[in-house]
């Protein structure tokens, strides 16, 4: 493969990493804890788009566990989806790191 093929396909290859980045920061994920007295939804972009705290977590006694609850799951959800967006990059690019294209 000459100089060109290979441009030409890395070229081809980011434009496909571009247009499933794009896809991947429109999915929305859902996320809970405690019952589902928290819920929500974080984007592709690892933004909150929706969160919502039953009362019953809002009560003043309850504040540390709310904080804490809120800090594990919103970090274990950013995990999985950052997870999941380091798969879909890799079967795009067959493994190759582009993380620096990224």
């Amino acid at each position: 493969m000459n100089m060109q093929q290979m441009l030409a396909k890395a070229s081809q290859m980011q434009r496909r990493v571009d247009k499933k980045k794009a896809e991947f920061e429109l999915k929305e994920f859902d996320f809970s804890a405690q019952q589902n007295l928290l819920r929500g939804k974080i984007n592709g972009k690892c933004e909150i788009t929706e969160l919502i705290i039953d009362d019953q977590l809002l009560k003043d006694e309850n504040k540390d566990i709310l904080i804490d609850t809120l800090t594990v799951t919103l970090n274990e959800q950013i995990k999985s989806i950052l997870k999941e967006k380091e798969k879909m990059i890799n079967a795009i690019t067959d493994g190759v790191d582009v993380s620096a294209f990224l």
